[in-house]
């Protein structure tokens, strides 16, 4: 067992909270978010994550300290990579006729478990934060662990996602992991959700009588740059062209080809543009780019720019989209893009998704399709290019306040102080950046 980990700016009598996330942690902004403004308010913190190489490392984002652990099977080789996925198929097929049925084991637990138990008795938290309901039973466990020693942590349960409606889980493996959410959903102090709707579905779901916290997942408004790169420089083209822009991860149910089938076969959009921000090389982007070459003068994919200049890179648009398809976890969520999109005071084109096409029509900030109707969506589109002025006059100070992370992590920090019966004292502000 190591020595407790060492922060820069941390005090004997500073709350103390251990983030728990299955993922690398960089490119999850809500992870970053939460760790940073904890650490800005005077929390001691710490963020165990997943190395993508076989090596741990740790970095750093303002106050919190991001320790990446070996808490899965990295297999660096593709060749390799692709004979494992063989014999487990092979396995799979083997077990399936010749062995008894048996229930499903969590991903990864128990390596996750091995690994991180140590680093949760020398931390010795007030508070273990689970990001997800992959990360709920580790942490779950890690309260347990500590239990054992005579440590007493609360448990934070960070409801990313609503568990029936992940459809890469298999029916045996969502039983199992809804099993594990029930149980320590009990068992947590606090439940935080992004949205009411996401709400209306965990209260039945997790069994519980009262509504979880709401800490949405807004745009960090402070640090916010000057793009380096003009969005339409890089798509060639001037400032009395119409252009769309979609930014963020790109799948066929997020909607983009609906929208490039609508700007190919919709008169009205004849002369509208689309920019898609995305990894160029997304397997999907790159099916996009072929099989829709026949707009390549007015289809412009360019890369990502760093988080802190997006909301400039956004605003020479005219219009944000967010076309994704009726899918269940689509439904409840209100996505970072959405707020993203206001805070670079562009108007939002959503299909008819419950939570988002209602927030929509209560701001006025733009206009809702049915989702995957392509001539609905070039009505809507044009509507919105007809007057876009309407739209961009909702975006008051006030407006803009509320859907920005400042606010919602005041959310936070009065849930921890509350569940931990802490009243920190604030660092020295820190902006916005991971070190190395």
């Amino acid at each position: 067992m190591g020595s407790a980990p060492q922060f820069e700016n941390s005090s004997s009598s500073a709350p103390r909270t251990l983030h728990i996330v299955l993922n690398s942690v960089v490119e999850d902004s809500r992870v970053l978010k939460c760790a940073w403004s904890l650490g800005n308010a005077g929390w001691d913190v710490l963020v165990i994550g997943a190395t993508s190489t076989p090596k741990d490392d740790e970095i750093s984002i303002g106050y919190a300290t991001i320790r990446r652990l070996g808490l899965k099977p990295v297999v660096t080789q593709d060749l390799l990579a692709k004979v494992l996925r063989r014999l487990r198929y092979y396995k799979r097929r083997f077990e399936a006729r010749f062995l008894p049925a048996r229930e499903p084991g969590i991903p990864n637990y128990g390596r996750a478990v091995k690994v991180i138990t140590p680093v949760a008795l020398d931390f010795k938290p007030d508070v273990i934060h689970a990001h997800d309901y992959t990360a709920l039973p580790i942490a779950g466990a890690m309260v347990e662990a500590l239990a054992v020693k005579g440590h007493t942590a609360a448990l934070v349960y960070d409801a990313h996602e609503y568990v029936p409606g992940v459809a890469h889980l298999n029916k045996p493996l969502a039983k199992l992991y809804t099993t594990q959410e029930k149980k320590y959903a009990a068992l947590s102090q606090a439940i935080l959700s992004v949205s009411e709707g996401m709400n209306e579905l965990l209260v039945p779901h997790l069994g519980i009588s009262s509504q979880p916290e709401i800490v949405a997942n807004d745009p960090l408004v402070e640090g916010q740059l000057p793009s380096a790169r003009n969005l339409r420089r890089d798509c060639n083209i001037s400032e009395s062209v119409p252009l769309l822009v979609y930014s963020g991860a790109v799948a066929p149910q997020r909607g983009v080809g609906d929208v490039l089938d609508a700007l190919r076969s919709s008169p009205e959009l004849a002369d509208v543009h689309l920019a898609l921000i995305a990894n160029p090389k997304n397997a999907t982007v790159i099916q996009y780019i072929e099989t829709y070459s026949d707009l390549a003068d007015r289809f412009h994919v360019v890369p990502y720019v760093p988080n802190a200049e997006l909301v400039s890179y956004l605003s020479t648009a005219d219009i944000g989209l967010i076309p994704i398809h009726h899918k269940l976890n689509h439904e409840i969520s209100l996505i970072t893009k959405f707020g993203e999109y206001m805070q670079a005071r562009l108007p939002i084109v959503v299909s008819d998704v419950r939570t988002m096409s209602a927030e929509v029509k209560r701001l006025g900030n733009g206009e809702v399709f049915i989702a995957q109707d392509t001539k609905d969506f070039a009505a809507a589109v044009q509507k919105v290019l007809s007057n876009k002025s309407a739209y961009v006059g909702v975006y008051t100070p006030e407006v803009l306040s509320e859907r920005s992370w400042e606010r919602q992590a005041e959310n936070l920090l009065a849930i921890y102080n509350r569940i931990a019966h802490a009243s920190p004292t604030a660092h020295e502000h820190r902006p916005f950046e991971i070190t190395q």
